[in-house]
């Protein structure tokens, strides 16, 4: 019985397939994260789940998606989103929240602040899910 589970465990092994990148998508450049915390998400929208939780200045890979017949697919969805990698993950990040150049990052003016939070990587996630309810436009009331 044991020499049976061990082959039907060892052709499991020998059959299962390596993931493999998917040829569509293409690095377009590099950008940094402009905020102090924030979150990869899903999807485009501030509500799915998250991915990953990034902090100010870290690299994003911005990601273009194309079909196999060439079309870009990338650009049919909310043109406030970005399709971005960052580490293993692929997801979506606000487009106003990326920059061209690093920029002045209060964590790395006041990294003895920072570091005497102690934050652990769940308050980061808390935080960065708070950052993202926030509504960041020009006021619509007349002056």
């Amino acid at each position: 019985m044991m020499l049976f589970l061990n082959l039907i465990l060892l052709s499991s092994l020998l059959s299962a397939e390596t993931p493999k990148k998917d040829p569509t998508r293409a690095l377009i450049g590099v950008r940094y994260f402009s905020q102090t915390m924030g979150n990869v998400h899903q999807n485009a929208s501030r509500y799915s789940q998250v991915l990953t939780t990034i902090s100010c200045n870290h690299p994003v890979k911005i990601l273009k998606i194309t079909s196999k017949d060439g079309k870009d697919l990338t650009s049919l969805g909310d043109p406030n989103w970005t399709f971005v990698g960052v580490g293993p993950y692929e997801g979506y990040i606000m487009t106003s929240y990326l920059n061209e150049k690093k920029n002045s990052c209060l964590e790395e003016e006041y990294s003895k602040f920072f570091d005497g939070l102690e934050l652990d990587i769940n308050d980061l996630y808390y935080w960065a899910r708070l950052y993202d309810q926030y509504v960041q436009d020009k006021s619509k009331v007349r002056q």
